[in-house]
């Protein structure tokens, strides 16, 4: 796995948060015709794929012209089916958060350090992403997290996807896409009550990856159960639209998929 790409209608909606993060740019792809199709199922108008790095990992935005307006939704809590945010790693949670404060809404009630002394703070971005900071201790996390004299952004950990069913979703990411369970867990309590912004949660989360550290983290909300829409109802044009960028050697001039919640993934050679 390579990153994360969200559909973007305000092309500098982002521009302010994306300086603080030190997110680097690496350019733009011009898509329309039989690309469009390929990477959107669009058989009109053009799209712009915005290029960026954080870290070593990718965080594209798509804007698009010369199509059917985007639709406005509200996003709703973490257990609907269509969440997702990407997990930035950070060296200082408390710092790193004071400076994304002023630009984003918040969804957790504060930083929160877990039982497991993992930190984590949930927001979404100007345009209505959700994303969260997360702070490792020394013993946890990659290798990379831990080195000497890192920024305070350092990179992405994983892409969180609310799922429905995890034996589905663990069947579809490893069977079919060749992915490996890394780490499994059970949250709740206090903690993650605050985290999420929700009452009593019970999440039974799945991490997976495959030869990049960065990964697909699911999230089956056991308490309270997911709820609809899926991530299928959601356009290429609608604010709340991602990929999930992944890297095959035989993928040709790339594939367009859904994953068993409706969530799409962009896999290219």
């Amino acid at each position: 796995m390579e990153g994360v790409a969200f559909s973007l209608p305000d092309p500098q909606a982002l521009d302010p948060l994306f300086s603080v993060l030190g997110v680097t740019d690496h350019g733009s792809t011009m898509l329309d015709g039989a690309a469009l199709q390929r990477r959107f199922g669009l058989k009109e108008g053009r799209a712009t794929v915005h290029h960026h790095r954080l870290g070593s990992e990718r965080l594209d935005t798509i804007t698009f012209e010369d199509c059917p307006a985007a639709t406005s939704f509200q996003p709703g809590p973490a257990n609907t089916l269509w969440f997702q945010h990407v997990a930035i790693v950070v060296s200082d949670m408390n710092r790193a958060a004071a400076c994304l404060m002023p630009m984003v809404s918040p969804i957790s009630e504060s930083p929160q350090w877990l039982p497991n002394g993992v930190a984590a703070w949930k927001f979404r971005n100007a345009a209505g992403h959700a994303m969260e900071l997360l702070w490792f201790p020394s013993e946890l996390g990659h290798p990379r997290w831990h080195q000497s004299n890192p920024p305070l952004f350092q990179g992405l950990d994983h892409t969180a996807i609310a799922i429905a069913d995890s034996d589905r979703s663990l069947d579809f990411y490893g069977c079919e896409l060749g992915l490996q369970l890394r780490y499994a867990t059970l949250n709740q309590g206090l903690e993650q009550q605050r985290l999420d912004g929700l009452k009593d949660p019970r999440v039974a989360i799945h991490g997976v990856s495959g030869s990049s550290p960065c990964g697909v983290e699911f999230l089956r909300y056991l308490h309270p159960e997911p709820c609809q829409p899926t991530a299928a109802a959601l356009q290429p044009q609608d604010a709340l639209y991602a990929q999930i960028l992944l890297r095959d050697p035989d993928a040709g001039h790339g594939r367009l998929l859904r994953d068993p919640d409706g969530h799409r993934l962009w896999i290219e050679s």
